[in-house]
């Protein structure tokens, strides 16, 4: 059974109900702001899993408004869809009820199930987490495992064992033996003990009667009857821990350790054994866990990423993050789910859908995964705008830093790169600007600028929606704002003197405005302020025909020209 919708209203930051549904093969990544409720959901989650049996389970100051009910809801994926609604209310055990409102209890249709459920809680790893929650964490692991083994030595065939199958045989036969033996040595100590409580009993009735001057009271002890032998009753008996070595202490408790280390030893421990197949049926146990990249330095953070995606193949789960190193943009998009919590709005969502990388997609990926980590910082961003070159990337940040946005700008660093960003954000149906240069520079040749007309038309073919906006720069950032060609080395101080800049005598006051009116048209979607200078928005592929037909013409003229004055100069020449 699979959690597939969950719902959480009056528990904490969720005053109202606030509801995600997830992806039947994904990871669920949480992103947002400080403060949203991410870490909230991944908490309320696991609530619902909890077998609670004592008033004030949740303490009173969880509750959005004091005297209501706190409401999990929970929709699951088994042989058909059901939902089971759990209640807190305050100085009082939660009760668990079917959709209609119908109390699951007793012989209700959904008890086995509620009951397998909670049998089947989420492992749950968190910042916080203290060396008891550490060491039950561990216990849980263990148990799973074990379970897993008892499972298949009670489902084992003795009689059509294979060879292979020796050691599983031999624990099948020791594991018989037990359940067979077990009964008999109980009924025999429970004979021998019944003898004793009722000479107990009988000197007890006498004391009471004595006492109360009633001969009619009495006293019986009756000894609790036994069901025979379960797996439970070596998972009681059952205990685990784990340790780590170093060459200064041996066998140290992970309870122990660094907070980093506990996490990722946790977190691999649980993808090895996934991956050894030891918790047996893993797609139905749901792991959930709370900023996995606290305490983790960059390298770590790289490392766990992979190992998420490797786990969230093999099993649900879940994360809150604030780290966007963690979202493998080379990885399968099919598999990961983004959920960026808002503050007001119940939830923006970030559904990745069937799309077809090239191999240069992927490639261009990974050079971006190495070359800037935080690329896909546009998960957590409200804004957001890919740009081609440094110079405008330096101008957009400024800007944004001076403005107080929150818009992330992505540096492309070439058309191809633009082409593939574009198709990563198509696909999670991301709304974003683009602003690119039309390298309809006077020195290119006509082969040189029929191919870049080709390249702009290929950007603005990937243009997914009326959301999304394609500018251009003419013919590139530096010649758009007026300041001509710049050397490579020279740009950065360069932008760096206009953007700093507090008067026109600095020569750069006209660059200076232009730059800012363009971000605040992009930015802002102000379409009060109009972009002029070099830059014009496209609105369809003829738009590129008007800033490179009229110059492909020309330089292709000027090369025949060329080619005849050289060919006539050939035929004139002496012959050697």
């Amino acid at each position: 059974m699979r959690l597939i919708k969950f719902s959480v209203k009056n528990y904490k930051v969720f005053k109202d109900t606030f509801t995600m549904d997830f992806s039947k093969d994904s990871i669920a990544i949480l992103t947002g702001r400080n403060n949203t409720g991410k870490s909230t959901i991944l908490e309320a989650i696991n609530c619902f899993f909890q077998k609670e049996t004592k008033p004030k389970t949740i303490p009173n100051d969880c509750f959005s408004e004091r005297h209501k009910e706190i409401i999990l809801i929970a929709t699951f994926e088994s042989d058909e869809e059901f939902t089971i609604v759990k209640k807190y209310k305050e100085e009082a055990a939660p009760s668990f009820y079917d959709e209609s409102g119908i109390e699951i209890k007793g012989s209700h249709a959904l008890k086995d199930k509620l009951e397998e459920i909670l049998n089947n809680k989420p492992f749950y790893i968190t910042p916080s987490m203290l060396p008891d929650d550490i060491n039950g964490l561990i216990q849980e692991i263990y148990s799973e495992i074990i379970k897993n083994d008892l499972r298949n030595i009670e489902g084992f065939d003795i009689e059509n064992a294979t060879e292979e199958e020796r050691d599983l045989l031999e624990l099948a036969n020791e594991y018989s033996k037990i359940r067979e033996s077990y009964p008999k040595f109980l009924k025999k100590l429970k004979s021998n003990t019944d003898g004793i409580l009722e000479q107990i009993s009988s000197d007890v009735s006498d004391n009471i009667k004595n006492l109360f001057s009633n001969e009619y009271l009495s006293l019986k002890v009756i000894g609790g009857e036994s069901a025979g032998f379960s797996s439970s009753d070596i998972l009681k008996s059952t205990n685990s821990s784990v340790c780590i070595n170093n060459q200064k202490q041996s066998e140290m408790p992970l309870a122990n350790q660094g907070t980093g280390l506990q996490r990722m030893s946790l977190i691999y421990l649980i993808q090895n054994m996934i991956e050894k197949k030891l918790m047996g049926e893993s797609d139905e146990k749901l792991l959930l866990i709370d900023e996995p990249e606290a305490f983790l330095h960059p390298e770590a953070v790289r490392a766990l990423s992979s190992s998420l995606y490797s786990i969230g193949e093999k099993m649900p789960l879940m994360i809150s993050t604030h780290s966007p190193i963690l979202i493998n943009l080379s990885e399968n998009h099919t598999s990961i789910q983004v959920f960026r919590v808002g503050e007001q709005e119940a939830i923006e969502l970030f559904v990745s859908h069937s799309e077809q990388f090239e191999s240069d997609d992927i490639k261009n990926m990974k050079i971006l995964n190495y070359v800037d980590s935080y690329v896909n910082e546009f998960f957590f961003a409200d804004k957001i705008v890919i740009v081609e070159g440094d110079t405008e990337y330096i101008a957009f940040k400024h800007l944004a830093k001076v403005e107080n946005e929150n818009v992330h700008i992505i540096r492309a660093r070439g058309k191809s790169t633009i082409g593939t960003l574009m198709k990563i954000l198509n696909q999670f149906k991301t709304k974003y600007d683009v602003l690119h240069d039309a390298d309809n520079h006077l020195r290119y040749a006509s082969t040189t600028l029929k191919a870049q007309k080709t390249n702009c038309i290929n950007i603005f073919k990937l243009k997914s929606n009326s959301e999304t906006r394609i500018f251009t720069s003419l013919s590139n950032f530096e010649n758009a704002i007026g300041i001509g060609d710049i050397e490579n080395d020279k740009k950065t101080q360069t932008i760096y003197q206009i953007l700093h800049g507090t008067s026109d005598e600095d020569g750069f006051g006209e660059a200076r405005k232009l730059i800012k009116d363009l971000f605040k048209h992009i930015i802002n979607r102000d379409e009060e302020t109009v972009i002029i200078g070099g830059f014009r928005e496209i609105f369809n592929e003829t738009d590129y025909d008007d800033l490179f037909n009229e110059l492909i013409e020309l330089k292709v003229s000027e090369e025949q020209e060329a080619k005849r004055q050289k060919e006539k100069e050939k035929e004139g020449s002496p012959q050697g």
